[in-house]
């Protein structure tokens, strides 16, 4: 039977990251198994692309990250692209995912952080602590969302600095998952380049493939989505 908004308990338990209802699997836990795979798919991303970034820090490698340095000169060019500086300087990647280990150890009453080395073995051990203790953080840890949209916001950058396409995405309306349950949408603000093959919701983490914009934009305006007319 199909539920419609009305249907559905408004104070039904639903994941703290994403609007999604919890299964009768998931009661227990703070946030759905797909937020799960998907932050374990980000952290597992994220070596990788912290070593691309290292390619980015030349001003000609990313010319829209660069900055100017005021003073006497005026307008003389940064020696590095900002962007991918502060992604693997201090405050970047590593010391985030860094920040979101001590807290968890803090809360499970572990040793505090170990001395793992450079930035690159510090990054390579602290995201195979935050994976192998993500599912306990996603079923126990209160404060998941945040940490859930941290690494997707650190993910989402460092690609969009990596591939270049969030120089081209443009805004195109509101993020309505977790409508289709009859709670709030997520609201995120969507953006999509011109030639991504999916939009990803910046905020839940929501996709949607080319074959399915249709359906979104009909979500987005409210309407039901309009038929697909076969060529004459």
């Amino acid at each position: 039977m199909h539920t419609t908004p009305t249907d559905i308990d408004p104070d039904a338990p639903r994941c703290t990251h994403c609007p999604r209802l919890l299964r009768h699997d998931e009661l227990d836990r703070h946030a759905c198994r797909i937020c799960e795979d998907r932050a374990t798919t980000q952290l597992r991303a994220l070596p990788g692309l912290y070593d691309q970034l290292g390619d980015k820090l030349t001003p000609a490698a990313s010319a829209s990250n660069t900055g100017r340095i005021t003073g006497a000169s005026g307008t003389a060019p940064l020696p590095v692209a900002l962007t991918p500086l502060d992604l693997r300087g201090p405050g970047g990647i590593v010391s985030s995912l860094l920040g979101i280990e001590q807290r968890w150890r803090i809360h499970l009453d572990w040793e505090p952080l170990p001395f793992r080395g450079d930035y690159e073995h510090s990054l390579a051990g602290c995201v195979t602590m935050l994976t192998n203790n993500l599912p306990w953080a996603c079923e126990n840890y209160a404060d998941i969302a945040a940490e859930l949209k941290l690494i997707n916001a650190l993910h989402s950058r460092a690609e969009s600095t990596v591939t270049g396409q969030w120089e081209q995405r443009v805004p195109i309306g509101c993020c309505p998952a977790g409508a289709d349950d009859g709670g709030l949408p997520c609201g995120e603000r969507l953006k999509v380049s011109p030639w991504a093959l999916e939009i990803k919701c910046g905020g839940c983490g929501t996709t949607w493939p080319r074959t399915s914009w249709l359906a979104l934009g009909a979500t987005m305006r409210g309407s039901d989505t309009p038929p697909i007319r076969s060529a004459a």
